[in-house]
């Protein structure tokens, strides 16, 4: 299963079960089998390698958004490569390599700590995000699938409505670096409140909210975002 399809000379093997099996192998031969096998296998890209440890752990993935063959997935330990497969197209098993208390691991996975893993085309890299269990030395994770992280954005914004003018209905999108309190809120002409569309804590990212005013008049109103420090107003037209 994952990057294994044949065994090579000199080098050991483990597997855990929970349930009783059968294993068979065939032999015969193998000395030859072995030396193609082992022409045939990718070396890691140049400035991505990483060194064995006595501590790691095998995080096998199922699926992964948009891969392509012949692309690497890399796990990481903030920026420290930790481990590398090249995608052959099934369920992949990527090391990821922990910390054993010697110099060449130094950086390496904690244990609790939780890895990052990244796709390696053409010489980019690219975030992958996902539920990742935490490491634990000696331990096999099934991930059932990674998308690409979306980068979050770099400052506070407040987007222009879409549709405006518009007639009941327009988006409201916005950004946030960090985490925070968000209140967003629609003032007709008077600058009276008539409408708090948010007002609550939200996560770093990009956000929309579509207000309705099927209920108001023609007429021009504004839109107020406040999240921190940043505060921000918008006319908004709605014509009927």
């Amino acid at each position: 299963i994952g990057s294994l399809d044949s065994f090579q000379g000199g080098k050991g093997y483990w597997l855990c079960s929970d349930e009783d099996m059968y294993f068979n192998w065939d032999a015969e031969n193998c000395e030859g089998t072995l030396s193609r096998k082992a022409e045939q296998s990718a070396a890691i890209p140049a400035g991505y390698e990483y060194k064995q440890s006595t501590q790691q752990a095998f995080y096998f993935i199922e699926s992964i958004e948009n891969i392509e063959m012949g692309d690497w997935i890399l796990s990481y330990n903030d920026d420290v490569v930790i481990g590398a497969r090249e995608w052959t197209g099934n369920i992949i098993d990527v090391p990821a390599m922990g910390s054993d208390g010697s110099d060449y691991t130094k950086g390496y996975m904690e244990a609790g700590s939780v890895p990052s893993f990244k796709i390696l085309r053409d010489g980019e890299l690219i975030d992958l995000g996902g539920d990742i269990p935490a490491f634990e030395n000696n331990q096999l994770y099934m991930v059932l699938n990674l998308t690409e992280a979306v980068a979050l954005p770099e400052a506070f914004s407040l987007d222009r409505a879409y549709p405006n003018p518009f007639n009941p209905t327009t988006t409201l999108s916005f950004a946030l670096p960090i985490t925070s309190n968000v209140l967003l809120e629609v003032y007709d002409i008077n600058g009276r409140l008539i409408n708090e569309l948010i007002k609550s804590n939200m996560d770093a990212g990009y956000h929309s909210v579509i207000w309705n005013a099927d209920n108001n008049a023609s007429g021009v109103y504004f839109v107020k975002m406040v999240a921190g420090d940043f505060v921000n107003t918008q006319k908004l037209m709605l014509v009927k």
